[in-house]
């Protein structure tokens, strides 16, 4: 990841050396394109309470922001993240013998509302040098959690892709059929930091409420060998033979139905203000000029005019 930044950071001060050929103080700049990386953590079934570093992946997002005042504005962000869960990290014993685990691909497109704590005052470059912001909108989340096949079923027999990564949404492991699209409500603070009069570094962490439980494919209770024909699924759905352990008879806990998933989003991201005319308008005052013509000079002739 500090590659990455590193990266974010060279490209920020490459554009901002070329965008000096067009710097114009007189018309301001109110779209903003960002990119940048940083961290995802997931908060579930396979996740220790009261630990927000453990497990942590990366995510990667660009976005675009407008400025409608000098406080407030609205951003859209795509995000890639990847998260990550296994009850062999968990804290207790009954978690452990459990033996469920995934990994998630996942992808955020969201639209926030953004309120700055100091108002910028002037035009884009006369900003403050740091500010704070505070953010909350709505997002749609695509998310996929997979397993690794196991060695064998429940009766022993071995299986062919085993070791391989497998979508586990396909399985119905808890005899649930869920949708892999759902909302999220992200909410969250950020820092902006002014470099020069066409970049800031954004430093942002916020919170996101989902209306999941499947985020891990894990949400109630086991159903049981007999509700299934398929043995991989089988075998997916109760990973306690893989350890020694006995399978559980339907109705046992598998995960708990009364939280929702959810997931916290951290990013070092370079903000650039695009140009004026980059949408085919320059932003002055607000309005598109067209059609300009030069206003002809009056001719004097003697001191009086003509």
């Amino acid at each position: 990841m500090k590659k990455l930044t590193v990266l974010v950071l060279l490209l920020a001060l490459a554009l901002d050396l070329t965008a000096q050929s067009f710097y114009n103080r007189r018309i301001d700049r109110r779209w903003i394109v960002s990119a940048g990386t940083g961290t995802a953590k997931y908060f579930g079934d396979l996740a220790n309470s009261g630990e927000i570093f453990q497990s942590t992946r990366y995510n990667l997002a660009a976005g675009l922001e407008y400025r409608f005042t000098s406080r407030v504005s609205a951003r859209g962000t795509l995000t890639y993240f990847r998260i990550h869960g296994d009850d062999k990290d968990a804290s207790s014993e009954g978690r452990q013998v459990r033996n469920l685990s995934f990994v998630g691909n996942n992808i955020e497109l969201s639209a926030v509302g953004v309120v700055q704590l100091f108002e910028e005052k002037g035009r884009y470059y006369q900003r403050p040098l740091v500010n704070v912001n505070v953010f909350a909108g709505l997002a749609l989340l695509y998310f996929n959690p997979k397993a690794e096949i196991p060695a064998t079923d429940h009766n022993g027999n071995a299986f062919a892709d085993a070791g391989k990564m497998t979508s586990l949404r396909q399985y119905q492991t808890e005899q649930v059929k869920y949708s892999p699209v759902t909302l999220a409500i992200p909410f969250g603070l950020g820092v902006k930091m002014k470099i020069s009069p066409f970049f800031n570094i954004g430093v942002n962490g916020g919170y996101r409420y989902t209306l999941t439980d499947y985020m891990d494919d894990i949400s109630t209770f086991y159903p049981g060998s007999a509700a299934f024909t398929d043995p991989l699924a089988q075998a997916l759905s109760d990973r306690r033979p893989e350890i020694g352990l006995p399978v559980l008879e339907a109705g046992h806990i598998r995960g708990n139905p009364d939280y929702k998933d959810g997931y916290f989003i951290f990013s070092v991201r370079a903000e650039y203000y695009l140009p004026p005319d980059v949408f085919g308008n320059n932003n002055r005052r607000g309005t598109k000029r067209t059609n300009y013509r030069p206003q002809k000079r009056p001719r004097y002739k003697g001191g009086k005019r003509r």
